[in-house]
């Protein structure tokens, strides 16, 4: 069996909602798609982020779907 092969990229996004107390919040990058960050998801906290920031995303891209790996607020 062989290992799956992914790739990372960089994306900028904009903060749409956060919600700290569920674990969640939802970014919605340049090209106008809704990503997803957990409060399990390498970054600063959900604490740190608030609604209209910019956040500089990593994703993982496999072959049937994209995730977020990281996340870092800007500014």
């Amino acid at each position: 069996m062989s290992a799956v092969k992914t790739t990372r990229s960089p994306v900028m996004a904009t903060a749409h909602e956060v919600l700290p107390r569920f674990g969640l919040a939802f970014v919605i990058d340049d090209e106008n798609t809704t990503w997803t960050i957990t409060r399990n998801m390498e970054g600063p906290g959900l604490d740190a982020l608030r609604t209209g920031q910019r956040v500089r995303l990593t994703l993982d891209h496999h072959p049937a779907f994209s995730v977020v790996r990281t996340y870092d607020p800007q500014g």
